[in-house]
């Protein structure tokens, strides 16, 4: 039986159409076993019938002897990077990767500011207290770029002085 392959977004495909993208079905969890992110067939139509799911496979050659088709079930904490819980195709995932980017360049800033990346420092009270500094700089800049009305950059500090 083959095993399917994946996407560059991270998403199962189908071992016989490597250009057909499974469907994500949920997360599966289940006590004392990792959670695991569950995969079906894009061929399959899921349905509710009495309360209970059914499965129609309408497909020409099937992948899988099952008749729901092929499950593919990846274990969430095997690469938490790759399986991620939130499908990569989603708009939530997108909403929250542009959070992730402006975090990052706001951290990416605090250590430029107080130059945590290269620092001699090997004392870790004068690092917290160089980085609570450089947090009350970034403040202050911001609050004074607030109040000069130029907010339409407020990455860029030396905008300041101009």
């Amino acid at each position: 039986m083959l095993k399917p392959g994946f996407n560059e977004l991270g998403i199962p495909t189908c071992p016989n159409d490597p250009n057909l993208p499974m469907k994500f079905d949920g997360v599966t969890r289940e006590k004392g076993r990792a959670d695991r992110l569950k995969w079906l067939c894009s061929k399959v139509k899921k349905t509710k019938i009495n309360g209970k799911t059914k499965y129609i496979l309408s497909c020409d050659n099937p992948c899988s002897p099952s008749s729901c088709g092929r499950i593919y079930q990846v274990a969430v904490n095997s690469n938490y990077r790759f399986n991620s819980v939130i499908p990569r195709d989603s708009s939530k995932w997108k909403n929250l990767y542009k959070i992730r980017t402006v975090c990052e360049r706001a951290i990416a800033q605090l250590k430029s500011l107080v130059c945590t990346k290269a620092t001699n420092l090997r004392n870790t009270i004068s690092i917290k207290s160089s980085i609570l500094f450089a947090g009350i700089t970034q403040l202050v800049s911001l609050i004074l770029l607030y109040r000069m009305n130029k907010t339409n950059h407020p990455m860029a500090i030396k905008s300041i002085a101009i």
